[in-house]
């Protein structure tokens, strides 16, 4: 390390290190809960883990949005926030193709999602 600093070792605010017998255990969850939820017809998604900051103001607490996301400025200069939950992104998702999608919707995500408080 520069300066003869050491590498810091502790995981970033509101994140986790999954070592290798933690994603032992957490693939096998999600297995059997992939296999469960697809026998009843559901169908897994995913998305960026990018939103713009304009999907979560207004839809919810000023709060949540100041205190408790990784908002940031992109190099494009838009404000862009890690999705701290799934719902406003599936709602966007959904308005996008709603013309092209069937309901009622039967989906399923196992996401990282990113909150700036203790996991």
């Amino acid at each position: 390390m520069k300066d003869g600093k050491a590498l810091p070792t502790a995981t970033y605010k509101g994140v986790r290190d999954f070592y290798p017998e933690d994603m032992f255990i957490e693939n096998y969850i999600f297995n059997i809960l992939k296999s469960a939820v697809q026998k009843f017809g559901f169908e897994e998604y995913d998305a960026s883990p990018l939103e713009p900051t304009e999907l979560y103001e207004g839809k919810t607490s000023d709060e949540i949005v100041r205190d408790q996301t990784y908002t940031f400025t992109d190099r494009g200069g838009r404000s862009v926030t890690l999705r701290p939950e799934m719902t406003p992104t599936i709602a966007r998702m959904v308005a996008a193709r709603r013309r092209d999608i069937a309901t009622p919707l039967r989906l399923f995500s196992t996401p990282n999602v990113f909150r700036y408080e203790r996991p």
